[in-house]
This record gives C-alpha cells, sequence and structure tokens, in this order.
C-alpha cells in the first residue's frame, strides 16, 4: 500500500508540474499586471512563471511530501540511486559552448559554408543561407561536442546573427521549435553523444557504426529538410537584415587557437568523465581556475544559466525517477507503429533519455521494437522543453525573447510539429 501510495503521488506531482508548465505564459502576464499594486506577489508569481524554476520547485515539493508516505531515510536512498552527473556535464557543457573560441570557431565554420551555398544573390546577401547553415551543421555538430554544446553553439549564434531587436511571433517560435527538434535527431549520428542513445547502447550494444548504418542518414535527410523549410517560411522576414549585425567583415581566424584548443580538450574529457562523478569532479576543480586565470580572452558567458538548466535536469530527473510503474507496462504492450508514436508522445512528458532507459530494463525487444522506442524518443525530443535534456540551455538563451507575450508550450507544439512530422517520417523506415 505505502509502494502505490508513493507511485501515485509521484504522478500527481508529475501531472501538476506539466499543468504549471502549460500556465506559465499566463502566470508571467499576471505578475506584469500586479507589479505596481502588489509587488511581493508579482515577484512570486514570476518566479513561478520561469520554466527552469517551475520542475525544481515540484520535485522539491515531491520529496518532501514523499517522507510521510516513506521515511526520510528512504527518500535518501531514492536520491543517492539517481546519477546527476549528466545534469553536471550538462551545465559545463553550457559554459564551455558560450566560450569566445568556441563561439568563434563555429561562426566561421557556419558562415564558411553558407557562403560556399550555390544561391542567387539576392538570397546570398539575405540572412537565409546563415539561419539554414546554424539549422543544419549546429545539430549535427552534436554528434561530436554532445547535444547541451551543439545547442547552445546553434541558439547562442541565432540569438546574435539571426534574431534582430524584435523577432516575429513566427520566426521566433518555428526556429526555436526547428533547433530543439534538429538537435535532438542530430546527436544519433554517433553512440556517445546522444543522451538517449548513451544510456542503451552499451546495454544493447550499439556502436556509432550501428548508428550510421539505422540512424544517421536519416537524420541527416531530416535535419536538412527542416532547415530549408524554416528558412522558406520565414523567407520574407529574413531577406533584409535590419535590425542585426550584418558586418561582412568578419574575421575569418580564430582569435586565439590555443584557448580553442583547451577548450575542446576540457570538452573531450568531460564527455569521457560522464558516468564517474570523481571524473567530473577532478575536472571541474581544473576548470574552474582556468576559466578565471583566462576570463579576459573566454568572452562574455552567463554560468549561472548553464546552473539553472542543470537545476531544472535535476527536477525532472526526480520527478521521473518513479514513473516506471505505469510506462514500462505500457511499453511492453505496445509493437510495432504503435510503439513508434507511443514513445514519440510519451517523451513528450517524460524526457527521452528517461524513456529508452526504462525500455533498456524491459525483457525480450526485438531488435525492431529498440530501433523503434529509440527511434520515436528522438523524433519526439523537440515538442516540448522537457522532451529533451539540451532543450533548457536553447530556451534559456531564447527566454528573454518571450517575457513580452510570455511562453506558451502549445505554441511551440504547433511550429515543432511539421519538423517532427519530417523527421518522424524518415526515421518510420526500417
Amino acid at each position: 500500500m505505502e509502494s502505490a501510495s508513493q507511485e501515485r503521488l509521484a504522478a500527481l506531482c508529475l501531472l501538476l508540474t506539466l499543468i504549471h508548465t502549460f500556465s506559465a505564459g499566463r502566470l508571467g502576464n499576471l505578475s506584469k499586471r500586479w507589479t505596481n499594486r502588489h509587488p511581493r506577489l508579482a515577484q512570486g508569481l514570476h518566479l513561478l512563471s520561469e520554466v527552469e524554476f517551475i520542475f525544481g520547485f515540484w520535485a522539491l515539493t515531491f520529496l518532501a511530501l514523499r517522507i510521510p508516505f516513506t521515511s526520510l531515510e528512504s527518500t535518501g536512498s531514492l536520491l543517492r540511486s539517481l546519477h546527476f552527473s549528466e545534469f553536471v556535464f550538462v551545465a559545463v557543457a553550457m559554459i564551455l559552448a558560450s566560450t569566445r573560441p568556441v563561439l568563434e570557431a563555429a561562426r566561421v565554420v557556419i558562415e564558411g559554408f553558407a557562403g560556399s551555398l550555390p544561391l542567387p544573390l539576392p538570397l546570398k546577401e539575405s540572412r537565409i543561407p546563415l539561419l539554414f547553415s546554424i539549422l543544419f551543421l549546429a545539430p549535427l555538430s552534436g554528434s561530436l561536442i554532445t547535444e547541451p554544446a551543439a545547442m547552445t553553439v546553434g541558439a547562442l549564434l541565432i540569438q546574435k546573427r539571426i534574431f534582430g531587436n524584435a523577432p516575429s511571433r513566427r520566426l521566433l517560435y518555428s526556429v526555436l521549435g526547428t533547433l530543439l527538434v534538429n538537435v535532438s535527431i542530430g546527436g544519433v549520428l554517433t553512440a556517445f553523444a546522444a543522451p538517449p542513445v548513451l544510456v542503451v547502447a552499451r546495454i544493447w550494444e550499439w556502436d556509432t557504426l550501428f548508428m550510421m548504418q539505422h540512424f544517421g542518414w536519416k537524420a541527416l535527410c531530416a535535419v536538412l529538410l527542416n532547415a530549408a523549410l524554416t528558412c522558406w517560411i520565414n523567407r520574407g522576414e529574413l531577406l533584409n537584415w535590419a535590425g542585426i549585425d550584418s558586418d561582412k567583415k568578419k574575421r575569418t581566424n580564430l582569435t586565439n587557437p590555443i584557448l580553442f584548443f583547451i577548450n575542446s580538450a576540457f570538452l573531450i574529457f568531460f564527455v569521457m568523465a560522464l558516468t564517474s562523478p570523481v571524473g567530473l569532479a577532478w575536472g571541474i576543480g581544473l576548470f574552474l581556475p582556468y576559466l578565471w586565470l583566462t576570463r579576459e580572452e573566454q568572452g562574455e558567458f552567463n554560468p549561472g544559466q548553464g546552473l539553472l538548466v542543470g537545476f531544472f535536469l535535476a527536477g525532472l530527473m526526480v520527478l521521473t525517477a518513479e514513473q516506471d510503474w505505469w510506462l514500462s507496462p505500457l511499453l511492453q504492450s505496445l509493437n510495432g507503429g504503435t510503439l513508434f508514436v507511443g514513445a514519440s508522445l510519451l517523451t513528450a512528458i517524460t524526457d527521452n533519455a528517461a524513456l529508452t532507459s526504462l525500455a533498456a530494463q524491459v525483457e525480450g525487444l526485438s531488435m525492431s521494437s529498440r530501433y523503434l522506442v529509440v527511434a520515436g524518443a528522438v523524433t519526439g525530443g523537440g515538442l516540448t522543453l522537457i522532451a529533451n535534456a539540451p532543450n533548457p540551455a536553447g530556451f534559456a538563451i531564447f527566454k528573454h525573447r518571450f517575457q513580452k507575450e510570455g511562453f506558451h508550450p502549445l505554441t511551440l507544439i504547433q511550429y515543432a510539429l511539421i519538423p517532427t512530422l519530417i523527421a518522424g517520417g524518415l526515421f518510420w523506415i526500417h
């Protein structure tokens, strides 16, 4: 009875978290109305409208309510059983990817690719080739530099080079939706970069060659089509550089190649130490002094964003830790097309890595079912902010763009739906 009660409590808290997330925009608007009349209440409502805070808040609420149903010792055991190293890595990867040397390298490669595209002169001199290159190359780089770093690089370049002072609602949501979908599917070319692949690769003996053969070419085609479609949909707004830094005399080389290689070496080290808390601790112990000593050369970066995203993801892990009582039987009952569609929809409310991790524990899954659950999980990874671990990183960079109207999750789903269907159509082939 005790076990059933805590399971129901976990499901209830997850449901309330999702309802709260979908109400975040309304709470943000309400806080603005009450700023003058009730300043303290307005500040509280503003905090409750922050997506990163919502998941941490409900995770702490769940842990507090869980204690009377079980015990303080049992709740402590639950926390000790969870592995938070992935979210420490996401925070560090965000900081590294937002440093000047890494951004410069990404900009040089992406702008060079954009300049080489065979387009008519009016299109070549617009923002279209640059946006296409960012939405195409940045997500695919996630298969090498990891998805959190790819998301950060792509979002920062879009923020600096694509969005003007006041991007339209369509441009804002369509670019965000496509970026989330493309990063989710762009990391599957290797077996070590995408969280939903990483958690099953060792158990199912999937290596990078397997990923390239079964997922790679489909991801490449989907990312290409999604990037081209987003540029076409927003072509009217992208044909000019009004309000954008359009300086054509950008540097074509790195200001400090040595720092770039050191930053890259740190990123590679953190990827290799992902499953080792001790290794991560040693790496962070070396990385923070290095970052402080070279802070003037690293440019302007905001470590607070990475920490907030880590808080968000840690809250998500706590809330999904005890959902296997209904997720595992559901996965076992699905097969074929229903498994693929079900995984795509379930990942929107559970995080795709959590979903594939549960699938890896289900005994007797055929090779076809294993493929379908992972393909569905990465396909649905751009529908919501909680569907894929790097998504909060992209949102954190764009967050101030939503301050006027507030962020609307249903609008994100609307604009991410077509890129998701394109990816789903390609991944359905197996």
